[in-house]
């Protein structure tokens, strides 16, 4: 039992940096969309209770 080390050629080292970079953009891609979808409720959620907040006193009549 040997060892057995392999020397990547020029083209296919090119191909694995482009695959790995490819998968790296597709990962970050996905993060943002994780963000997004996480974000985006709790914000809304946010900004309809301040504005309902900042509404209230608009809403209420004298007695």
């Amino acid at each position: 039992m040997g060892l057995d080390i392999r020397v990547m050629t020029l083209e296919a080292n090119e191909r694995s940096g482009f695959t790995h970079r490819a998968v790296a953009g597709v990962g970050l891609v996905g993060l943002g969309l994780a963000w997004a979808v996480l974000l985006v409720p709790c914000m809304l959620w946010l900004a309809v209770s301040h504005l309902g907040r900042c509404l209230e006193p608009l809403t209420r009549r004298p007695a």
